[in-house]
């Protein structure tokens, strides 16, 4: 049920949900001792794409 909860909110405010996920992975960007090489790198370029999605986002509300 909560798993379904998650889904709802996710599918309602689409932005929420990704600034959320910038963020957590902007924490773990900010500290990469923590990770290893190939996990920091993933989570730089996953930063990366989540970023680029934002952008669109925000162009596609501007039009």
């Amino acid at each position: 049920m909560l798993g379904q909860c998650r889904n709802e909110i996710r599918s309602e405010d689409p932005a929420r949900e990704l600034n959320n996920q910038i963020s957590e992975l902007q924490a773990r960007v900010a500290f990469p001792h923590h990770w290893s090489s190939g996990e920091h790198e993933q989570h730089v370029e996953k930063l990366r794409q989540l970023n680029f999605q934002k952008k669109l986002l925000i162009d596609e509300f501007n039009k």
